[in-house]
């Protein structure tokens, strides 16, 4: 009789601590799937800008008497992170905004408008998925902090996420 208590007991125990797993483990794919899905945004969003800047640079080159004010920020590199990648196309846009300052002919210039907007919508989409990837990586990062779901992320093999941000110099996590 006591055996059958006992074997009752720990069959409870053990499905309950196996729901624990299957919660904790359902929340980490949530927010995993969540990052990706702004990181693949991040990145698309990323080669349309920089084609988008490339697009610009030939505007500028027939409206102004300088031809390579872009010319640091035309080149792929691969082997960039995205968030340096971002920076460098942030200075470009910046670069590009007081160009079309300085040069009332350029700022004329229908079809540059149009990509300049084009530039400002992609600029909206960063701000938007960057601020997506955060909020999970941060909900992730603290789950992963939590007793029992640390357990949880050492079985599963979940990493402390770091944060995306547009400061070249400061990559944090939680």
């Amino acid at each position: 009789m006591i055996y059958i208590e006992i074997t009752v007991i720990l069959i409870l125990i053990i499905s309950i601590l196996l729901l624990i797993y299957f919660i904790g483990l359902n929340k980490f794919k949530n927010y995993q799937e969540k990052i990706k899905k702004a990181e693949n945004i991040i990145n698309e969003s990323l080669v349309k800008k920089q084609e988008i800047i490339i697009s610009i640079n030939s505007n500028i080159k027939k409206s102004t008497d300088k031809k390579d004010y872009l010319k640091d920020y035309l080149k792929k590199d691969e082997n960039v992170s995205n968030i340096e990648k971002d920076f460098k196309l942030d200075e470009a846009t910046n670069l590009i905004n007081n160009l079309a300052y300085d040069f009332k002919k350029l700022s004329k210039d229908n079809d540059f408008n149009k990509k300049l907007q084009n530039l400002r919508e992609i600029n909206e989409t960063l701000v938007a998925a960057k601020k997506i990837y955060n909020d999970n990586a941060i909900l992730n990062n603290k789950l992963i902090k939590q007793i029992p779901y640390n357990i949880i992320a050492k079985i599963a093999n979940y990493h402390i996420v770091t944060l995306y941000n547009n400061n070249k110099t400061d990559d944090e996590s939680l």
